[in-house]
């Protein structure tokens, strides 16, 4: 019977592995090409030609990586169902005219990273007979201005047309004339430095254009009422104005981050804006250096129409219509105030970055930011004060708040509290304390009230200066994720109203020299760092809680008492243990770790032996032999010393018996002779 079950599953095993490859992996070709449900992969085998032995029904062929230096005329023809193509980076030179015969449904066709720009007219003529193309890739072939119009002449099926990291300096008007339903463009890392004015308007359909990483020096005047998304990142402009018009544009997302900016861009009047991204710029409002008088006379000429038009040089008004921004990001400016009412009118936003600036001041009531607003970063700033005038429980909507790295010595009292859907706030280096029960009573210092915030669960306080000790400064808090590094604690007393509810502990560098700690009653705790403490000694209240990650780095911990500690090893998974002085001579505990928890830094750890540090990952077996010798304890150097202790009594022994008769005459001798007066 036995013998018959293992038949039936050899069997088994027979029947269902080889589907399992053919369905999971796919079969091989003859010449290694990798088949799939109507695919080809026939990337990086070092073809010289399109192999002509693969299934005549497949829909998607892949040659990336292989040595085609040219698609010779009907390379394709027994493939008439191909609708997707792909030949990057073959070095290839250029595509021979009726390449491409046979296959009238190519939807999709890549020529990414190759060299086509030697015979781009030839190319040019074989994506002619492509009517159905509907995304091109060009990018990484070398193209200038030239070539572009060449290459696309007539190919007006085009959706998406990538032409990144190529040498195109300038776009001329007639680049990309006919592509009457082209919807994405993308021009990124190329030496664009000039745009002719009409090269998009003619692309009614175009939603998305992308020209990062170019050299523009500025948009004077933005005219593209079609785009949705326009990315401007990564260029040299500095400055964005758009059209004096009432005509609606459909730009959703802008992005003019990485720039060198001067001022506030000039938006359309009508748009339906929900991103806008300005981080890393020099922007900033001048009024307060130049005031609002100076202005400038702009003469305008266009259709043979002369206008003048005055702009207010420094004024700090902002003509644009903000109401539809949900995400606005600001980081990283020159920004040192903002307008009366600038925020207030952003009616619609949900997330306000406006980290890395020069703020001193920054209010937070009803009447200076939008009320549904949920996530403000204020951090790496200059603040000196917040100001909340008139706030009430609830009525700031806030869910993440972010003041760090500032100078706040103190905040509004009922700040928090009045933000019922706050869960994360972040108060790291700031030079403050949190309030105690007295405090409050008494109205006494300068203080952060951080109590009865219901709705908080992750609270950042590293940096900050504080003494911990017995007052109940997190009374009415349900905290899940706590940082108190680099502050100075002297007991956990003052955790005892949130200890049971913690799910993250950060400690790094606070815990007072050697001090007891007893984390018993943090039950919850999964990770827990407590490196750079100088500790001495394992915590043993850390054996009874189920850690998944544990930080013990940059300590003066000898040895890990690791042996009976089940709950404690059944749960880690990750622990770093490096910049301790480990004995290495006590490195049982190490196998225990090695063997079942990951350790990232286990390069790092070192031992000490003699005076000397040695890395515990490749100890020599010499060290592991004379830790064996040394580790026997006092038996054994009791074993050695006794034959010798044994040895030395037995020679005294001899030499007094065979001098016992010289040295008794000789002693009664002198102690018989007569003294003198």
């Amino acid at each position: 019977m036995a013998n018959v079950s293992f038949w039936l599953l050899l069997a088994f095993m027979y029947l269902t592995l080889p589907w399992k490859y053919n369905g999971a992996k796919g079969k091989l070709s003859e010449n290694g090409c990798k088949l799939f449900h109507r695919l080809a992969d026939c990337s990086h085998l070092q073809l010289l030609s399109v192999p002509q032995n693969l299934p005549t029904d497949i829909q998607e062929l892949l040659l990336d990586f292989n040595q085609i230096k040219i698609l010779h005329k009907n390379s394709f023809l027994r493939y008439h169902d191909l609708t997707s193509l792909s030949v990057q980076s073959n070095r290839m030179e250029f595509v021979e005219p009726g390449a491409f015969n046979g296959i009238r449904r190519l939807e999709v066709l890549s020529l990414q990273n190759n060299t086509i720009n030697r015979k781009y007219e030839l190319t040019s003529a074989a994506l002619r007979f492509t009517p159905s193309l509907k995304k091109l890739d060009l990018s990484r072939n070398a193209l200038t201005m030239d070539m572009v119009p060449v290459l696309l002449q007539d190919m007006t099926s085009l959706e998406n047309l990538l032409l990144d990291n190529n040498i195109i300096m300038r776009l001329e008007q007639t680049a990309f004339e006919g592509l009457v339903h082209l919807k994405e463009l993308s021009l990124r890392w190329n030496y664009i430095y000039e745009i002719e004015g009409g090269t998009f308007e003619g692309l009614v359909k175009l939603k998305k254009l992308d020209l990062a990483y170019n050299l523009l020096p500025c948009i004077g005047d933005y005219r593209l009422t079609q785009i949705q998304m326009l990315n401007l990142s990564f260029n040299n402009l500095e400055w964005f104005e758009s059209r004096e018009t009432d005509a609606e544009f459909h730009l959703e997302m802008l992005d003019i981050s990485n720039n060198q900016l001067l001022f506030f861009p000039l938006l359309p009047r009508q748009h339906r804006l929900h991103t806008l991204l300005l981080s890393n710029n020099k922007m900033r409002f001048y009024s307060d250096i130049f005031g609002t008088n100076s202005s400038a006379d702009f003469l305008i000429i266009e259709n043979n129409i002369t206008s003048v038009t005055t702009v207010g040089l420094w004024s700090d008004d902002i003509h644009s219509n903000l109401s539809t921004l949900h995400y606005l990001d600001m980081s990283h400016n020159q920004f040192a105030y903002f307008p009366l009412g600038f925020f207030s009118n952003l009616s619609s936003l949900s997330y306000l970055k406006l980290n890395w600036n020069c703020l001193q001041k920054f209010g937070v009531s009803p009447s200076d930011i939008s009320s549904l607003l949920d996530e403000l970063d204020l951090s790496n700033n200059e603040l000196v004060e917040l100001q909340a005038d008139n706030i009430s429980p609830g009525i700031l909507s806030l869910c993440y708040f972010n003041l760090s790295s500032n100078d706040l010595h103190t905040l509004p009292r009922n700040i928090f509290t009045s933000m019922t859907r706050i869960h994360t706030i972040d108060l790291s280096n700031n030079p403050l304390h949190l309030c105690s029960q007295s405090e409050l009573t008494m109205g006494e210092g300068e203080c952060v009230d951080i109590r009865n915030v219901s709705s908080l669960r992750r609270l950042y306080l590293s940096g900050c200066g504080m003494e911990l000790n017995l007052h109940r400064v997190f009374y009415g808090n349900t905290l899940t994720h706590l940082d108190l590094s680099y502050n100075s604690i002297k007991g956990f007393i003052f955790l005892d109203d949130t200890a049971r509810t913690l799910q993250s502990l950060f400690l790094r560098s606070c815990l007072e020299f050697n001090i007891t700690v007893d984390f018993s009653v943090f039950m919850s705790l999964t990770v827990l760092d407590i490196s750079g403490n100088s500790l001495t000694t394992f915590p043993a209240s850390l054996t009874g809680l189920a850690l998944h990650y544990l930080d013990l780095r940059n300590n003066n911990l000898i040895y890990l008492p690791l042996y009976n500690t089940q709950r404690l090893l059944g749960n880690l998974k990750t622990v770093y243990i490096s910049n301790n002085p480990f004995d290495c001579c006590e490195l049982g505990w190490m196998n225990v770790l090695i063997s079942s928890i990951s350790i990232p830094d286990l390069q790092k750890v070192m031992c000490k032996f003699s005076s000397r540090y040695l890395p515990v990952r490749n100890l020599p077996e010499s060290i592991n032999q004379s830790c064996q010798w040394t580790n026997k304890g006092t038996w054994l150097y009791l074993l050695l010393t006794l034959p010798v202790c044994l040895t030395l009594l037995v020679a005294l022994l001899l030499l007094f018996l065979t001098f016992k008769h010289t040295l008794l005459k000789t002693v009664k001798r002198r102690c018989r002779r007569s003294t003198s007066y």
